[in-house]
């Protein structure tokens, strides 16, 4: 668990906070009525020390006063020679110590400094082959003053010869205006110098951040209830507020007018409020009851409220673990003084703590990165550097096939057509070839797997298949083959690789399927081994692997059969064709007869298509067109007096997954000479 560290103390209680990743900044509002900043990297107010010296074994220095000592005094490191062997470099009092390594002593900035991990752990010094401390090693101290020192051993041995240099960074803390009413939830604009701010007394402000006292701040809208946590988007010109308030509610409000608009008035003792990307769900966190807080996902369009977490202690502000919208970090209150992780993507939800013994009062956290987190509570802004990452890796672990997505396969049909605007558009479509398995590396990894197998009806694939990697060593991509461990074990893709093919996890070879229904079964293990098994994800398909059927049979002029090459002087313009354009699947696509002749002539002479729902298998020694066809065409006498060749192009609707891939066609050819 991770063990806060103070950025600032003393606060008028730290609640709403926004962090701006480009700046390094946290801005936050303190309920006595100010907001604030922490910078978490501080420039450079002052070098306080800096020298060569000897630091002798046995002895103390302290890095603010350049000054060696032995006794009880105030110092940051202890030389400390336990044995003629054993030798360590001790931090003192509140002094934090982390060791650099082998670097260029001038190049370690003050910005660097700050963005260490340090401890009150010793750095190893012993003379043997383990020892840090080796000639030209850097490390860094801070000091018991709260300044930041770089330290170079120039010469190791029981008296280490060290160069060092002290820096005073100018303030972390600072409080940009004054003046407001209880202010409970701060919002960053997109243009990075607005913020959003509400105030318990029923205010949405809007305000300058170079100029950010109360009295230079403009009201958008007015008149709510203890209005607390802000979803802003600006993209739409809607915030969205929560009322603490039995009962309360949920406001849109347009960021032009000031005008309010109720989305829901049922809630109870609402806190925090977070909005999907898409705008269709909302999440808020509710104080019903002391040890009863509960978090709800409410459905905005239907009002339709599920709540997923109850028994909380007096659950805070909501913010957001991961861009995919998979897991929700929360603040509760006392008694708890905890940050507690909502996971989504369980069913039912999950809840773990991820920080606990937290500062009185933590209010809400700001994402730095999966693994480090800010807090804001009652008196203090705390750094938590987290032992494993919140990112929550949403969705299944098997995704689809190809450009389909999992949830768009129906009874093993392919169907993406109830999302018009999407680029692949297939209605009814069964799947054929060499199919691309889409896999979830990232949820799979996440849940702790290394490995899957890929089975078709319980029989294992192993089929070994390629795609390209980005290796940072030749700055390009290099095509990699995947081929199994073992029994079929093939590795999961870490977070860390670069893929062309993202998703890609298996390219499964149907050619030796029966045509029919078929159910492909992905399996995630944490190790190679049956026992390590994790879960079981099936998806449904329908192969069909036959090609369909096309054949002009007859030509066919004023009743009579044209044999093929044969020339056609006499009678009238007329013709029919009887042909076939069969699928004995049901999976027909569509069909079209077309003439070509002369320099670059055609003309489409009869087609037909797949209406859904259901199975098409087309036309069997059919006669088309109907009335027939005239081969005379105004305007150009070729049309009746030229070499003619007549294609019938027959496609079915199977699918690989990125294209149709099942096509037949048929040619024959006459010439017409009519007068």
């Amino acid at each position: 668990m991770a063990i806060p560290i103070p950025l600032a103390t003393g606060l008028g209680g730290a609640i709403g906070c926004d962090y701006l990743n480009s700046r390094n900044q946290l801005i936050f509002v303190e309920y006595d009525g100010k907001i604030s900043r922490i910078d978490l990297v501080c420039s450079v107010d002052s070098v306080v020390s800096s020298g060569i010296a000897v630091l002798h074994g046995t002895y103390k220095f302290n890095f603010d006063t350049g000054t060696e000592g032995s006794g009880a005094g105030v110092s940051d490191v202890f030389w400390h020679q336990h044995t003629s062997t054993i030798r360590s470099m001790d931090p003192q009092g509140s002094a934090k110590i982390a060791n650099i390594g082998v670097v260029n002593f001038n190049g370690v900035s003050a910005a660097e400094l700050q963005g260490l991990s340090y401890s009150d752990t010793p750095l190893n010094g012993n003379n043997d082959a383990t020892n840090q401390l080796v000639n030209n090693d850097v490390f860094a101290v801070i000091t018991n003053s709260g300044n930041y020192a770089k330290v170079q051993v120039i010469n190791y041995g029981y008296d280490l010869k060290i160069q060092w240099r002290t820096y005073r960074l100018n303030p972390r803390y600072y409080v940009l205006g004054t003046g407001y009413t209880h202010p409970e939830d701060v919002v960053v604009s997109t243009d990075g110098q607005h913020v959003y701010i509400t105030e318990r007394s029923g205010n949405l402000l809007r305000v300058d951040l170079s100029n950010a006292d109360r009295s230079q701040a403009t009201v958008v809208s007015s008149g709510m209830t203890a209005p607390h946590q802000i979803a802003l988007d600006e993209a739409r010109g809607h915030a969205y507020v929560v009322e603490f308030a039995n009962p309360g509610r949920l406001l849109r409000i347009d960021l032009m007018t000031g005008a309010q608009t109720v989305l829901v008035n049922t809630l109870e003792w609402a806190i925090g409020l977070l909005m999907t990307d898409d705008l269709r769900f909302a999440y808020v966190s509710e104080q019903a009851s002391v040890g009863n807080g509960q978090v709800s996902r409410i459905e905005l369009n239907t009002g339709q409220r599920e709540v997923l977490v109850t028994g909380m202690a007096q659950p805070f502000f909501l913010t957001w673990a991961d861009t995919g919208e998979g897991g929700i970090l929360t603040t509760e209150r006392d008694p708890a003084n905890r940050v507690s992780l909502v996971d989504l993507t369980q069913t039912p939800v999950g809840v773990s703590h991820v920080a606990v013994g937290m500062p009185f009062r933590p209010s809400s956290v700001a994402m730095v990165a999966s693994d480090h987190l800010l807090l804001c509570s009652d008196s203090v802004v705390s750094e938590l550097n987290l032992t494993e990452s919140v990112y929550v890796a949403t969705g299944p672990v098997v995704l689809g096939i190809g450009h389909v997505p999992v949830d768009r396969i129906v009874s093993g049909y392919a169907d993406t057509t109830v999302d018009p605007s999407y680029f692949f558009q297939v209605k009814d479509a069964p799947f054929g070839g060499t199919l691309p398995l889409m896999i979830n590396h990232e949820r799979a990894y996440n849940d702790g797997a290394r490995y899957y197998k890929v089975f078709v009806d319980n029989v294992i694939q192993k089929q070994g298949w390629s795609d390209y990697r980005w290796s940072t060593g030749t700055k390009r991509f290099e095509l990699r083959t995947m081929n199994p461990l073992g029994s079929g074990y093939f590795r999961v893709r870490p977070p860390d690789q670069l893929w062309y093919n993202h998703w890609l996890g298996y390219r499964l070879n149907t050619s030796g399927l029966t045509n029919g229904l078929h159910t492909i079964t992905v399996k995630p293990y944490s190790t190679p081994n049956a026992s390590s098994l994790m879960s079981t994800n099936d998806i449904q398909v329908r192969i069909d692997n036959q090609w369909p059927t096309a054949v002009i049979d007859q030509i066919i002029h004023d009743g009579v059969v044209v044999g093929t090459c044969a020339i056609v002087k006499s009678g009238s313009d007329e013709f029919t064709f009887c042909i076939t354009a069969h699928d004995p699947e049901g999976h027909l696509k569509s069909w079209q007869l077309k003439a070509l002749w002369g320099d670059n002539k055609a003309a489409v002479i009869d087609s037909d298509s797949y209406t859904p729902p259901g199975s098409w298998s087309g036309i069997l020694n059919a006669v088309v067109p109907s009335p027939p066809w005239h081969t005379t065409v105004p305007g150009d006498p070729t049309s009746r007096q030229c070499a003619h060749t007549f294609y019938l192009r027959v496609w079915d609707r199977v699918i690989d997954g990125y294209n149709y891939i099942h096509r037949s066609d048929y040619h024959k050819s006459i010439t017409i000479m009519l007068p």
